[in-house]
């Protein structure tokens, strides 16, 4: 047996002989790199005034709608607007979630757009009506291209409401906040 004492603690710890240190310090660093990998992303929580919205994916973003800005932010209840900043993406035996033909009578899209030489994943956390003022939580991961450009879109629905602003928030960060505009 081996005996360690700790100085400032005063007490002896046994350990067999066959202890090795280095697997102790090896699972201190990996608790303490698992620790900070969640704690930078925001997690799925249940929070009030939740609202239920639907994913939508099998779309891309026209080149035409704002092509040099490195994000875009939509809010529309209306197809001309949608179809200025959306193409339809077929593929073979897609399952993609689009949205219904006439859904935007009843429903408001709301869109955020990524551009860059990287793949940008969106993961929705939550989607808040806080006295009109709705904010849309997610996280992003990049995964970077060497000869690729993207423009990546999430695409959300939400039943239509009366609403004042749209807050973007990414990766625990407000990026935008849209105000309704009146019509």
């Amino acid at each position: 047996m081996k005996y360690i004492y700790l100085k400032r603690i005063k007490i002896f710890l046994t350990m067999p002989k066959s202890h090795h240190p280095g697997k102790f310090l090896t699972l201190i660093g990996l608790l303490f790199t698992l620790m900070t990998t969640f704690s930078s992303s925001e997690e799925k929580i249940d929070k009030p005034n939740q609202i239920n919205f639907d994913v939508h994916s099998g779309y891309f973003v026209s080149n035409k709608f704002e092509p040099k800005k490195s994000q875009s932010f939509i809010v529309t209840s209306e197809q001309k607007s949608f179809d200025s900043a959306f193409g339809v993406a077929f593929v073979q035996g897609d399952k993609s979630n689009r949205l219904k033909e006439g859904s935007l009578q009843s429903k408001i899209v709301i869109s955020a757009i990524r551009r860059g030489s990287f793949f940008c994943e969106f993961d929705v956390i939550s989607l808040t009506n806080n006295e009109g003022e709705l904010e849309l939580r997610y996280n992003t991961k990049k995964k970077k291209s060497q000869t690729a450009e993207f423009s990546c879109p999430l695409i959300i629905s939400i039943p239509k409401i009366d609403y004042k602003s749209v807050k973007f928030i990414e990766n625990g960060k407000l990026i935008k906040k849209l105000n309704k505009i009146k019509t």
